[in-house]
């Protein structure tokens, strides 16, 4: 392709503004290619196929023909263009073009993010504080009790009909936000009293009547952590339909044989403060990293591409499955959201990019071998149907994913081999 003129202006260390021409030969050879193709194939009444006017082909389809050939040509254009100057262009380019005129040159501008030039200063010397994990026993009793409610028996009440706290109520609830469309949930079983139901509706039904129907207008704060009702009114109607006690098994051998899959009580209290204490070092494992990367963007400072900010931003909203009421109301909230989870964003997308050059700088790869080998990990870890996870990795962009999810994952670990990691309590 000939190309007259590629100019880059920088309007940031991560922002480019590429300004292209593309030779008017070049320009009016694919157009006559295109018109020529379209010829072959035209059917136009009173012409045999094939041999219809340049005139009439550009009178009918002139339009369409301009604005492919312009795609096209803005396509081969623009990547020759970011070859030729070794950009690493992160994102969708934004084009800015006119239309295409025959015999003369195409000029447009294309203004793009790319990575950041990261220079990876010294590593070592960080001294990371490990948080204590030690398991109490009243959190081993807390599981245990836990154990205890899942497997209880509910008692239908007959002897009252008023509902005191700790039973178990059967309801009808119908919610509505403000005007919107109500939203109806039969059967709802709430523990009276106990402080689960949102802002505490669930203590509002004790000494009410088995039988009563309810109407209850709760406000909700504008900081609460549900973003769809935050700062609004929601009208609760309720239907106190049963009620219920809770018979807890007693916390025994026997329970422990049953619920537990342990020999006895002590056996499961042991099997419980295990799992606890693996969950903490787990926990403690995470802290450390969070903490190793905190210090590891502290020294290198630099600038972050919007638009992988923008495109994680997205995957996070995803990933949090809200479900966004159409119209202005709802546009609001989405922008609230992604105001929101921005900073996360940012400093997910600063981590990947740190991670990303000092994986570069220390040669660290990830084979075929060595990814094969975790995909029959995840596989092995999926109890139904492994061989969707086999299947999703065979995907080139899956496979993509993964390799520089454990390139990154491997350059933490070797800088964090570097470091001293001190138990919470004894950094120096």
């Amino acid at each position: 392709m000939q190309i007259e003129r590629v100019v880059v202006e920088d309007l940031s260390p991560v922002r480019k503004r590429v300004e292209i021409e593309v030779d008017a030969r070049e320009v009016q050879g694919e157009l006559d290619r295109a018109y020529a193709s379209v010829g072959r194939d035209a059917r136009v009444r009173g012409f045999r196929q094939g041999r219809v006017p340049r005139a009439v082909i550009e009178r009918m389809f002139g339009e369409q023909i301009r604005r492919e050939v312009l795609a096209r040509l803005v396509e081969h254009s623009f990547q020759h263009a970011i070859e030729e100057r070794q950009l690493d262009v992160v994102g969708s380019p934004e084009i800015d073009a006119d239309g295409l005129t025959p015999g003369e040159s195409l000029k447009y501008s294309a203004t793009v993010d790319v990575r950041p030039v990261i220079t990876v200063g010294d590593t070592g010397g960080l001294e990371i504080a490990r948080p204590a994990h030690a398991v109490a026993d009243a959190e081993v009793d807390q599981v245990l009790e836990a154990m205890r409610e899942s497997a209880a028996q509910l008692r239908p009440i007959e002897d009252r009909t008023t509902v005191a706290e700790g039973d178990v109520v059967t309801m009808n609830v119908t919610s509505r936000i403000d005007d919107g469309e109500p939203q109806r949930r039969e059967g709802v079983l709430v523990e009276a009293g106990s402080g689960t139901f949102p802002l505490a509706l669930d203590r509002q039904i004790v000494g009410q009547q088995r039988g009563a129907h309810l109407t209850l207008e709760v406000p909700y704060p504008a900081d609460f952590g549900n973003a769809v009702v935050a700062g609004k009114t929601v009208r609760f109607e309720v239907e106190i339909l049963t009620l219920k006690a809770k018979e807890l098994p007693p916390l025994d051998d026997d329970f422990a044989k049953d619920h537990g899959r342990a020999t006895s009580l002590a056996d499961l209290r042991a099997k419980v403060r295990a799992d606890l204490e693996s969950e903490a070092a787990q926990r403690a494992d995470a802290a450390v990293r969070d903490a190793l990367l905190e210090q590891l963007i502290a020294r290198h400072p630099f600038d972050v591409p919007p638009s992988l900010v923008d495109r994680r931003c997205e995957a996070l909203l995803a990933a949090f499955d809200v479900r966004i009421p159409k119209g202005p109301e709802g546009e609001q909230l989405l922008d609230r959201l992604r105001a929101d989870v921005r900073p996360r964003a940012e400093r997910e997308v600063r981590a990947d990019l740190l991670l990303d050059a000092i994986a570069a700088a220390h040669g660290v790869t990830i084979d075929d071998t060595g990814l094969d080998a975790e995909i029959d990990t995840l596989a092995q870890h999926q109890q139904q149907a492994p061989e969707r996870i086999r299947a999703f990795y065979e995907r080139p962009e899956a496979r993509s994913a993964l390799r520089s999810r454990l390139r990154r994952e491997r350059a933490l670990a070797l800088v964090l081999g570097e470091a001293k990691v001190v138990a919470q309590g004894n950094a120096q």
